[in-house]
């Protein structure tokens, strides 16, 4: 499944990027038709045209007062242009067919090419800014549904592909044949059309992975049911030509999509508690933000303010950013472990490919025979796998200090403490690095050691929220009979009984991880949850769990030496 989802994350957003991107730097030859839709103000219309004398459309056979049907959406796109021009190859073949008088006529004609379109986003470095941060927003979006495959990260995921800016690929990809442009355009332009509705969505659900109990699941219920009709709606827009939505209609359905996911925003920061509202508070700020300059954008687009529709897409860049802020660095979504890995993929990746590549286009330019390019090529791919096989802690130790630097920190000083624990004389000693070092440095909820005595563990030191529960556990405990089999770590939520009253979200231990002394199990350290509310990464367990094991190898040298104390001298013969 991990494969599948790395697959289709991965395969849909360079497929979204494919169709966006390159038009967002293109500025192609505008069309000239002669025609012009007739708005009458009704939500939904047919297709009444204007024509102009003397026309490309004009002298084709098209008159005022036409109605346009047997339409693609690229050839609706050329004739019945709304807004903003849209491109147009020359010679280009454009087809249609006209109801008029009862009869029907079909159409056949080649336009006339117009002046160049100016960039959609106002200039080149604009357009540069808004797709670097669409890229990082779905590097975001593939690390949330790889590291906690839900309802809600893939809901964030596709409201990612929503959020990449389509309109570009609307008005610039008219240049290709029809069929190309009803892929290229329409897929963006449905997922931008519906970007809001899965919002709205995903406001409701986060941080949750699953719809809560009470007014929020009856929230989500009825938000699946506007998303449903807004797709519905606006998959009608994109591919059927046959009537044409009004300005008005269209802004309205976006203005009250608004309205409701600011009020849902709203609703839960007035419902939150204090702590889960302060992490909150930077996801609602960019939702309301990200909405409100969406819906500015569509409404200014229209009319005499139409230069500053371009002011508000520019604008809508702050949305991802501080979603982004949100996730990373408040935590909203915890995704610091799968960042990082995938931070190191990718800069693994890019040496591999631009070695090779290298490597490749020198034995191709400067070495005729076949057999030796093909000798260097092998041996430098083998050369290079080696290389950064050894190298890839190296850039993962880079980036986690680059991108988290205070987790970084605690995991070298934990390393660092290990290590000294084998020159500890006193067993006190090594309880406090098992249990303060990591509540400090981590900054964790509630840490605690349990040392065996007789038949059963007692709580010998503890920090934090004293929410462990019960201090003495005897050896038929159920975590305790996990721990003394498996003699690996145990997740806490996974017992079949409860460890503790309070569950981990609340301030609970998350994870209990084993002391062994040869085959006895001596003692065992349980862990809690980061105090903003995030869960121990596996890079975390990773290093409680080598510290647990220095610490059993200092437990055992504390005893060989209190033994040899005691021992009693030998007999001189």
């Amino acid at each position: 499944m991990t494969a599948l989802r790395a697959f289709v994350s991965i395969g849909l957003a360079a497929f979204w990027l494919l169709l966006v991107a390159p038009p967002m730097f293109q500025t192609p030859q505008s069309v000239y038709t002669g025609t012009h839709i007739v708005l009458t103000g009704a939500p939904v219309q047919p297709n009444i045209i204007r024509v102009d004398p003397g026309s490309p459309a004009y002298r084709a056979g098209l008159r005022t007062g036409d109605v346009l049907g047997c339409l693609s959406p690229r050839d609706a796109a050329l004739l019945i242009p709304i807004g903003a021009p849209n491109a147009y190859r020359a010679g280009m073949p454009i087809s249609t067919c006209v109801h008029r008088n009862g009869v029907l006529h079909r159409v056949n004609f080649v336009a006339q090419t117009g002046p160049r379109i100016e960039n959609t986003y106002g200039s080149v470095a604009l357009a540069a800014l808004r797709l670097c941060v669409v890229i990082v927003f779905f590097l975001t979006g593939i690390a949330l549904v790889m590291s906690r495959p839900s309802l809600m990260t893939w809901i964030f995921y596709a409201y990612c592909l929503g959020s990449a800016p389509s309109f570009a690929a609307g008005t610039n990809w008219t240049v290709l044949p029809a069929w190309e442009y009803a892929i290229a355009s329409g897929i963006p332009g449905l997922g931008s059309g519906t970007a809001v509705a899965f919002l709205l969505l995903f406001a409701v659900l986060v941080p949750n992975d699953r719809a809560a109990s009470g007014w929020r699941r009856n929230a989500f219920l009825i938000a699946c049911a506007v998303a449903f009709a807004d797709v519905l709606l606006v998959a009608a827009n994109v591919f059927y030509t046959g009537v044409v939505l009004g300005p008005s209609f269209s802004n309205g359905v976006d203005e009250a999509l608004t309205i409701v996911t600011v009020l849902v925003v709203l609703t839960r920061l007035a419902t939150m508690e204090r702590d889960e509202r302060a992490r909150f508070g930077w996801a609602a700020f960019a939702i309301i933000f990200g909405v409100v300059a969406n819906d500015l954008r569509n409404v200014l687009s229209v009319g005499s303010f139409s230069s500053l529709s371009v002011v508000a897409a520019d604008l809508t860049v702050v949305m991802p950013l501080c979603l982004m802020y949100a996730i990373l660095k408040r935590h909203v979504i915890d995704v610091r472990f799968v960042i990082s890995r995938t931070v190191v993929y990718a800069a693994l990746t890019t040496v591999v490919v631009l070695v090779i590549g290298v490597v490749d286009w020198v034995t191709s330019a400067y070495l005729t025979q076949v057999r030796v390019a093909m000798a260097i090529d092998a041996a430098v791919t083998v050369g290079v796998a080696f290389t950064l096989h050894r190298a890839y802690r190296w850039v993962e130790n880079v980036v986690d200090s680059l991108l988290f630097r205070r987790k970084h920190q605690a995991q070298a000083y934990l390393n660092r403490l290990g290590r000294t624990l084998l020159r500890a004389e006193r067993e006190d000693t090594i309880d406090r690095a098992l249990v303060h070092a990591p509540y400090e440095r981590l900054e964790i909820q509630v840490a605690a050691l349990f040392r065996a005595q007789g038949r059963a563990f007692v709580m010998s030191d503890v920090a934090g929220s004293n929410v462990v529960g019960d201090s003495l556990f005897d050896t038929e405990h159920e975590l305790v009979r996990f721990l003394a089999t498996e003699r690996t770590k145990v997740d806490i939520r996974d017992l079949r009984t409860h460890f503790v009253e309070q569950p981990e979200a609340d301030g609970g231990p998350a994870v209990a991880i084993p002391i062994f002394q040869g085959d006895e199990l001596t003692a065992f350290a349980v862990y809690g949850i980061h105090r903003d509310g995030t869960k121990l990464d596996p890079d975390e367990i990773e290093t409680l769990e080598h510290l647990c094991e220095t610490a059993a190898q200092a437990y055992v040298r504390i005893e060989l030496l209190r033994y040899r104390t005691d021992a009693p001298a030998p007999a001189l013969a």
